[in-house]
């Protein structure tokens, strides 16, 4: 993706598009999917998501968050320059223990669970029981 600077009007365009692929991806929804539930065109959810500069209105946005659940805002924020989080919270479903778990650990599993097909975000063993450490809020991945 090119990269504009934040001066620039095409900039929030970039970063809504990243963001849209990063929640579709993180549901485990493909292009065609998505566009299914917002009834708008494939070509269009793929506008969106190209490198391709193109341009969209709020509502088309505001739309996009509701189906995929994801805070508006959420689409807007640039995680290239919000970088401090390092963690992401796991409970134990069994035992209710909370976890913070490194990103880049959980960024390595995920990249290991997608080549097997798998596109949810990765559950653990529990030291303290035999329940699985599950993502509080995988919004936040």
């Amino acid at each position: 993706m090119s990269s504009f600077k934040k001066e620039d009007e095409n900039y929030i365009y970039e970063v809504i598009s990243r963001n849209v692929k990063k929640y579709r991806k993180l549901k485990g929804w493909t292009q065609e999917k998505l566009a299914e539930e917002i009834d708008y065109s494939l070509s269009f959810i793929r506008g969106i998501e190209s490198t391709c500069h193109q341009t969209f209105s709020i509502g088309a946005i505001w739309r996009i968050s509701l189906v995929l659940g994801v805070d508006f805002c959420k689409l807007c924020e640039d995680d290239k320059t919000n970088k401090t989080q390092k963690f992401i919270n796991y409970k134990c479903n069994k035992c209710g223990i909370n976890v913070k778990m490194p990103i880049k650990i959980v960024k390595h599993f995920v990249n290991i669970y997608e080549l097997s097909g798998n596109k949810n975000l990765p559950q653990f063993d529990c030291t303290e029981c035999e329940g699985k450490l599950v993502p509080e809020n995988p919004m936040d991945f």
